[in-house]
């Protein structure tokens, strides 16, 4: 299927110098951090692991005449800086602010960018005024706030309405139709703040005026697609258990349902790409993995082949094209690794050709603005040992240049080699894993271990990139399991059907059967072994020693569920009435039916089986798994006599946010392996 022929020259030294020249400004001392890095014997510091990236989120203007990134302030903000092209001075800062960070931002034309900031020094809570979205010029010039977060309209004494929206709305995306127009969306939401619908509207970025596109009737909108006028042509919408399709040939004309299905079924039409008399559809369509497929908008009918498929894996694709005329170059995915599929004949062989001029072992992503047209295409390049960096690559002259690395100051030689396995659980299921090894080490040397279980647990956990945590982990001297449970999205209909109602009971067997695996090749010593995760990963590593006793020396939980019952009724939670009335009693277990099994599953209720040490970590403004989870599971395991080790993180939600605090917490894992898992004496 990755068929690629031909190549091209590598980068030559005259351009490799010319471009460190502007570049290399962007970061000083790079040479230096990486020659210490490399030269010391002792493992990368924790902080070296969590300070901010030096570069990232590189991005081409429309017609690529420019280039966008996001690059660290000196106290660690992101700020937005702009390039022209072809380079020649070093990127310009165009936004930055001295308690926030810009987290994302896109090319509303080739003049103008819009982009979003948070004031993350208030750790996950937003404040009014300290977070929201503001659109500038490519030279820093006619800056404009957009949106505020915040929960009102402010007035001014004139009683004239501010044209900044409030914090129901929300930049959704970049139209690329040589206005200075963007399309946004508010959310609607009832009297117990459950969102019930969406309005779009297109947002002049340079003016604030707003001007609505009503959607005739259909609310629960959860994704769109615009029609070759730019209006709304593809709804779907999500309620109450259902998933409905709509298409309309033109704004005079009414919706058209394509399809209503059962929100969970995996045979859900998922809308990517609307063509001249087709809709492009991610599904299953009765095959064991999603593919994308053609579905005829005349007679409603799905194409009996898919367009493209991959065996083992699910297709989930983003889509490299052209922004302007709509054509479709090509796709990005995972298997086991990032990957590209190009219908484009020439960036068929463009890939080819980068791949073999930089450097050997890559995973090498092209972007463009205007695949068809733009001289400029930028190159994400990384691997499982490598954080990554950005090239230019110059069609006209045939040339690539560095733009820069994410973390210069992390040597490859310092990091682990990623692998991909499968498995055959207890009952026969299939279940896919990813080794990460400490650098240096062997596949025959019988390592200690951490087992890491993945978020989620309806999501797809890892892939052979670079991986922050797995790489710290091993960077200690951890071999790192990271098992594909069943539940798992991403691996086909059978896997994840498999975890159906299974919390705590054949999913938690995947992940004590993973170690017994990795220790029947030699990978690990299995009496060796911390389980660890977050949310649910801190569920199941709670769940771990309760269900497997005698499988783990010891446990680690961030944000762990650790009361079932929590998790359809907890006040506060940001689970919504949809998710706990339609989709938790599907997947997880119905409430009143499935009580008993429930609270056998519940680690809270089984606290006191729990033998081993436990190092427990909350967010304190967590909504997701309230602080009320870890409470309740503190003291009821103190009172039965675990050895619990408990951390709050005052200012954090579910997940880290504040750089200080997540290595706080690495040091904390750090300290409670080296005890734990030590030579027995």
């Amino acid at each position: 299927m990755f068929h690629v022929n031909s190549a091209l020259p590598a980068p030559t030294a005259k351009a490799a110098t010319a471009a460190t020249t502007v570049i290399g400004r962007l970061v000083a001392g790079v040479a230096a951090l990486l020659a210490v890095a490399v030269a010391r014997a002792a493992p990368p510091s924790v902080d070296e692991f969590v300070k901010p990236s030096a570069i990232g989120h590189v991005q081409l203007s429309p017609s690529g005449r420019r280039l966008a990134l996001l690059i660290p302030s000196p106290e660690g903000h992101n700020r937005l800086a702009v390039m022209d092209l072809p380079p020649s001075q070093p990127p310009r800062v165009v936004a930055a602010f001295s308690d926030a960070d810009i987290t994302r931002y896109g090319w509303v034309n080739d003049n103008r960018l819009i982009y979003e900031a948070f004031d993350f020094d208030d750790g996950v809570e937003v404040r009014a005024n300290r977070a929201g979205t503001f659109a500038v010029n490519h030279d820093g010039r006619e800056s404009r706030q957009l949106i505020a977060w915040r929960g009102f309209h402010v007035k001014e004494a004139t009683h004239i309405t501010s044209r900044v929206l409030d914090i129901n709305w929300d930049w959704d995306r970049t139209i690329d139709d040589g206005s200075d127009d963007v399309w946004v969306h508010e959310t609607k939401r009832n009297s117990q703040r459950e969102p019930t619908g969406q309005t779009l509207a297109r947002l002049n970025t340079s003016t604030g005026a707003l001007k609505a596109f009503p959607l005739s009737g259909l609310d629960h909108v959860v994704s769109w697609l615009r029609g070759a006028n730019g209006d709304p042509a593809v709804v779907r919408t999500d309620w109450d258990g259902r998933s409905k399709l709509y298409w309309r040939e033109s704004p005079e004309r009414p919706w058209a349902l394509l399809q209503d299905e059962d929100a969970l079924s995996s045979a859900v039409y998922l809308p990517r790409s609307l063509e001249p008399g087709r809709l492009i559809v991610s599904t299953h369509h009765g095959a064991g993995e999603a593919a994308l497929y053609a579905l005829d908008l005349k007679t409603g009918r799905l194409g009996a082949e898919p367009l493209v498929a991959v065996k083992g894996f699910d297709l989930v694709a983003t889509f490299e094209g052209d922004s302007k005329t709509g054509h479709l170059s090509g796709i990005h995915f995972l298997t086991d690794r990032p990957q590209s599929y190009w219908f484009d004949d020439e960036m068929h062989r463009l890939q080819q050709g980068l791949d073999a001029a930089l450097p050997p072992g890559r995973f090498n992503q092209i972007s463009c603005g205007r695949c068809d047209s733009s001289r400029f295409l930028v190159v994400h390049s990384w691997s499982d040992s490598f954080p990554g960096e950005y090239y230019l690559y110059d069609r006209e002259q045939r040339k690539v240049e560095p733009i820069g690395a994410a973390r210069p100051w992390l040597s490859e030689a310092s990091q682990g080699r990623r692998s991909f396995h499968r498995f055959a659980a207890r009952d026969g299921l299939d279940i896919p894993v990813y080794v990460t090894h400490p650098a240096g080490t062997k596949p025959t040397d019988k390592l200690p271990a951490v087992l890491l279980v993945h978020g989620g647990p309806w999501v797809r956990g890892s892939d052979l990139g670079w991986d922050q945590e797995a790489q710290f982990l091993a960077s200690r001297g951890y071999r790192v399991i990271e098992p594909e449970f069943r539940g798992s999205a991403g691996y086909g209909d059978k896997l994840f059907g498999a975890g159906i109602k299974q919390w705590g009971q054949a999913m938690q067997d995947d992940l004590a059967d993973a170690v017994q695996w990795a220790a029947k090749q030699g990978l690990v010593d299995d009496k060796r072994v911390c389980i660890m995760g977050a949310s649910y990963g801190g569920y199941a590593a709670l769940m771990g020693p309760i269900r497997h006793p005698g499988a783990y020396r010891c446990a680690i939980s961030f944000a762990g569920v650790t009361d079932i019952e929590l998790r359809y009724n907890a006040w506060g939670s940001d689970l919504s009435n949809q998710t706990r009335h339609y989709t938790l009693p599907v997947l997880m277990g119905d409430p009143e039916a499935d009580r008993d099994v429930l609270r056998t599953v519940s680690p809270l209720l089984r606290a006191g089986e729990i033998k081993v040490p436990v190092l427990l970590a909350q967010g304190a403004k967590d909504r997701r798994v309230p602080i009320e989870h870890a409470e309740k599971f503190v003291k009821a395991a103190k009172a039965a006599g675990v050895n619990v080790d408990y951390k709050v993180y005052e200012l954090e939600g579910h997940g880290f946010v504040i750089p200080a605090d997540r290595a706080d917490y690495y040091r904390r894992v750090e300290a409670f392996l080296a005890r734990h898992l030590a030579p027995a004496p």
